[in-house]
């Protein structure tokens, strides 16, 4: 308890209210629809430039959905600081001038007045993500024009790819002054039935599981494919969660974001049904039976005190209080793929279209992420197959592999799981510099 103290009286000589922590930032609230208020929080640059102008912006999402981009993303993975708030020498601040959205509506600190107003597809998330941009331009004038990137990690490659149709749309006409060049889709759930089918064949090359496990999770993917193809969402996506517990039951409790990960031998959570477990992995993105080490906060009690306070975020606000429900409410939109959306920006635009991968994911695998890629249906594809693959050489180590046509990539990155810039960050440099010329 003393050791706790002396940390808290440490740690709050360093930011003050309107603040947290030394870096240059702004944050704020855009109401994106009347009930509905979306957060965002901006770090600066600390580029060694004129104006901070000079260098693009990047928005981050989480995944989830109902993942917090300003607790998870920010602290756990590009941020500043990392949870033993110590400066994080990776941090991509360092670059680019970084926003981190609590999207959708109800994540993190953004909140709807009532649960009716949470979005339930993939596309109403897009338009208020619109509103949200547009809010940001308003607040800060000096970034229209300049070049916007927007990053998106698992769910969160989801929901980048509708709105970078939607953001495309308002840029056409007119009502938004933003500079969309390119998106990244990040270990994401494009095709959720794609992924679900692969996981039992990459867990029996691993070594992972038997022919009898084997079969036992195959069964369980093969009938949340059958209800999907039954028109049967929301079924489907609660039999991808017993598809979950399968895994677990016969993996003894394998990382599913990082596959070479030392877990906990007991199933997790027994108590929990499989939705509450599966929902629950997906939303904090932290493996389970890894408790923080011994310097590091928990994002709740960070997030909910010393976050709140400095950044004078409302008193009724409990930061990740509405995330359960974010989840549940896009239940029935959860399991459908966004592949058309992909092939649309392909076909009819110019933004670049960066899908990057680590390679020791499970729940977003490479193996399930190249059966929808080989299937897409856009003027480059004959290209993309017979384009060659690519090393990816930093600091003369083999980080992984890419192949890029047009405006499409794709890069393996070796030594990484599912949330890439916290575990390769020399790899994440590669694909960086590809998107911005930055990195």
């Amino acid at each position: 308890m003393l050791c706790g103290l002396t940390f808290l009286l440490t740690f709050t000589s360093c930011y003050v209210v309107g603040q947290f922590g030394p870096f240059e930032q702004d944050f704020g609230y855009v109401t994106v629809r009347e009930g509905a208020h979306m957060f965002y929080w901006l770090y600066y640059t600390t580029a060694d430039v004129q104006n901070y102008t000079e260098r693009p912006v990047i928005v981050w999402l989480q995944g989830g959905p109902g993942g917090s981009s300003t607790g998870i993303g920010n602290f756990d993975i590009l941020g500043p600081w990392d949870l033993s708030l110590q400066e994080r020498n990776y941090t991509w601040v360092q670059n680019f001038n970084v926003v981190f959205v609590d999207n959708p509506v109800g994540t993190g600190f953004s909140y709807v007045d009532n649960l009716n107003l949470l979005t339930t597809t993939n596309d109403e998330i897009a338009l208020d993500f619109v509103q949200l941009m547009r809010g940001f331009y308003n607040n800060h004038p000096e970034f229209r024009g300049v070049p916007l990137y927007i990053y998106g990690q698992s769910y969160g490659g989801k929901m980048v790819v509708d709105m970078a149709i939607r953001m495309r749309e308002a840029e056409e006409a007119g009502t938004i002054e933003s500079n969309l060049r390119g998106i990244a889709m990040g270990n994401a759930w494009i095709h959720p039935i794609d992924a679900t089918l692969t996981w039992a064949p990459l867990l029996l090359a691993a070594g992972l599981v038997d022919q009898e496990g084997y079969e036992d999770i195959q069964s369980e993917a093969r009938e949340a494919e059958r209800l999907f193809n039954a028109g049967l969402y929301v079924q489907s996506t609660s039999q991808w969660a017993a598809t979950q517990r399968a895994v677990f039951r016969r993996t003894t409790s394998v990382d599913f974001y990082n596959i070479l990960t030392k877990m906990t031998v007991n199933v997790p959570d027994t108590t929990k049904s499989d939705y509450e477990l599966s929902r629950d992995m997906l939303i904090h993105e932290r493996r389970y039976g890894a408790a923080p080490r011994q310097e590091e906060l928990t994002l709740n009690e960070l997030m909910n005190t010393w976050v709140k306070e400095a950044l004078r975020i409302p008193e009724h606000v409990v930061w990740g209080s509405q995330s359960d429900a974010v989840f549940n409410y896009l239940s029935g939109d959860f399991m459908k793929p966004v592949t058309e959306g992909i092939e649309k920006l392909l076909n009819e635009t110019d933004i670049i279209l960066t899908k990057y991968n680590g390679n020791l994911d499970l729940i977003c695998d490479t193996p399930g992420q190249i059966l929808w890629i080989d299937r897409l249906k856009w003027p480059g594809s004959e290209g993309y197959k017979n384009a060659p693959r690519q090393p990816i050489w930093e600091n003369n180590r083999l980080e992984g592999y890419y192949k890029s046509y047009g405006n499409f990539r794709f890069f393996w990155i070796n030594v990484a799981g599912h949330s890439v810039p916290r575990d390769n960050p020399a790899g994440t440099a590669a694909f960086l510099r590809d998107m911005t010329s930055f990195g």
